[in-house]
């Protein structure tokens, strides 16, 4: 393997997807000494990182010792809120993503002087509260609810605990109810203090939903809300495709440019960039290494996600949203005709913000 060159070690990868699940003694030797080449540099070389989390990923179906669990274990020590922090300041598809959206639901709320938040995926509540922030400039506003949903019960809790938090100290009212639950599980018609202008954000969550049918149920549940704004951010690409290579190829592209953009990133060491592709290495796992029945991280085109909800009646103002001129670390943000706009690195638009009503 000490011949294997940078430009083929994505052809080489391909090759073992290809033969999945089918892997004789000596494929499984080749797939071990492939991952040995790549861990050797791969504290520099984010293409051998990127390998070696595919392999580690595909090892749920080779079953070596070799490759191992817990490789990683202590290699990149980053705190989780330190990765968090790096996510939201400085990784331009969250950091931009968010910021538009912020600007948005913001904008959606002016005049009002009551609103209701929903929050699909609230999780601790990072978005909220900037909206919050910005939203202090609005002197109409009165009360804001906030509806938070999420299905990890702790993450919930933090939400409502540091939203409340700001009671008397905003010049509005802050009320908060929290569903601990997926959204494809909710009855929308049960939730009580809904008033005032209704505005639904969804960031990097309906992805989640498990099937299409379901998906197009919790669309049309949000429809019949008659919110003003129904604001989306989806990973840009098709990992709902049910063929093993095929969705391997779509992965390593997302990836892989992914991992460009966090070389990028300045003013971070080496091992927080490489802490960071870590925190991603678990979608590959879960993406690549998981039975099609356990899989979680199923994203889909945004184009998917226009369709379904042009076809729950919703229509699509992306002219709404506002775009910074420059994202950095080589990402370019251009609204494109499909109806989104798209956070693009080299020729892969790596994700999506939708904007409906």
């Amino acid at each position: 393997m000490s011949q294997t060159t940078q430009c083929a070690i994505y052809q080489t990868l391909s090759d073992f997807m290809k033969m999945a699940p089918n892997f004789d003694g000596q494929t499984k030797q080749e797939i071990e000494s492939f991952f040995a080449y790549c861990k050797e540099d791969m504290d520099n070389d984010s293409e051998k990182l990127l390998a070696t989390l595919f392999v580690k990923a595909l090892n749920k179906k080779i079953n070596s010792e070799f490759i191992g669990e817990n490789i990683y274990l202590g290699k990149y020590e980053t705190s989780q809120i330190q990765l968090f922090n790096i996510l939201i300041e400085k990784f331009p598809f969250v950091k931009f993503s968010q910021q538009i959206t912020n600007s948005a639901i913001v904008e959606e709320m002016q005049g009002c002087d009551e609103v209701t938040l929903m929050d699909i995926g609230i999780g601790q509540g990072t978005q909220v509260l900037n909206i919050i922030s910005l939203a202090t400039k609005l002197p109409e506003l009165k009360k804001l609810h906030v509806v938070g949903i999420e299905p990890f019960a702790e993450a919930l809790y933090k939400a409502e605990v540091d939203i409340l938090s700001l009671n008397g100290k905003m010049p509005f009212e802050i009320t908060f109810t929290g569903i601990h639950d997926s959204v494809e599980n909710v009855d929308f018609s049960t939730i009580e203090n809904m008033g005032g202008k209704v505005i639904v954000n969804a960031s990097l969550a309906l992805h989640h939903i498990q099937s299409d049918l379901l998906r197009k149920d919790t669309i049309a549940k949000v429809k019949a809300m008659n919110p003003s704004a129904f604001i989306l951010i989806e990973p840009n690409v098709n990992h709902y495709e049910p063929d093993f290579h095929a969705r391997f190829v779509n992965c390593y592209k997302h990836f892989y440019h992914i991992f460009q953009v966090i070389d990028r990133i300045e003013n971070i060491g080496n091992m927080d960039k490489n802490a960071l592709k870590l925190f991603f290495g678990r979608e590959i796992e879960d993406i690549i290494g998981k039975d099609e029945k356990d899989r979680f991280e199923k994203h889909e085109l945004a184009t998917s996600w226009i369709d379904r909800l042009n076809e729950c009646n919703f229509s699509i103002k992306n002219n709404i949203l506002k775009s910074p001129v420059e994202a950095g670390c080589g990402v370019e943000i251009n609204f494109h005709e499909e109806g989104f706009l798209g956070f693009t690195h080299g020729d892969e638009t790596v994700l999506a913000v939708i904007y409906a009503n």
